[in-house]
């Protein structure tokens, strides 16, 4: 398994009608959102008005966890949902969607044939987790809300701190990664199926 981390300084902010946007991980590479011609990619972002209109995205399955605070989301002739923190939703981009609530979420956008899926793990000082991954899985992402994680796979391991994104290549090898916390941790894991 590859591994490629990042800081929270090393990545881009970018403005939406409503907030913000953060980039951690794009596929395949050089690829651009706005253009729509990527496989996946994996962002937080801001709402900072009370009330917001999701962008219309053709062609997008989009996979949404709550960080911080709480939404009422609704989508239009569908369903109405309550996401809390760690709340998880996932839908059509090209449905009419409207959201009520200031949050900071995660998101994990797949195109064409690749299936995705975002699991919230807690972990106490000194706690282990074990992750086995399903071998149709390529791809996955770390993201460290809060707390201090050391990540093994194989031969690889990395010490990873508050607001790092760990994003890695399964490369057809190993699939399984061990966690190690050092402080109560939350972690967010995207796995990524192509």
């Amino acid at each position: 398994m590859k591994f490629t981390k990042s800081s929270a300084k090393e990545r881009t902010t970018a403005k939406w009608a409503g907030g913000t946007t953060t980039q951690l991980a794009i596929f395949p590479a050089g690829t651009e959102y706005t253009k729509f011609n990527f496989l996946f990619r994996l962002s937080t972002a801001t709402v900072e008005v009370p009330e917001s209109t999701f962008t219309f995205m053709p062609g997008v399955k989009r996979h949404l966890m709550i960080l911080d605070g709480a939404l009422d989301i609704d989508h239009k002739g569908r369903y109405k949902k309550h996401l809390p923190k760690f709340g998880y939703d996932v839908f059509d981009g090209e449905w009419p969607t409207t959201a009520k609530g200031e949050v900071t979420d995660f998101n994990l956008m797949v195109r064409e044939k690749s299936e995705g899926k975002l699991q919230a793990i807690a972990l106490r000082d000194r706690e282990e987790e074990t992750i086995e991954f399903r071998s149709k899985i390529k791809y996955s992402g770390v993201y460290l809300l809060s707390g201090a994680i050391r990540v093994i796979a194989g031969n690889n391991s990395t010490e990873m701190k508050t607001g790092d994104f760990l994003f890695c290549d399964h490369e057809n090898e190993e699939q399984i990664m061990h966690m190690q916390a050092t402080a109560h941790s939350e972690v967010i894991l995207a796995t990524i199926e192509l």
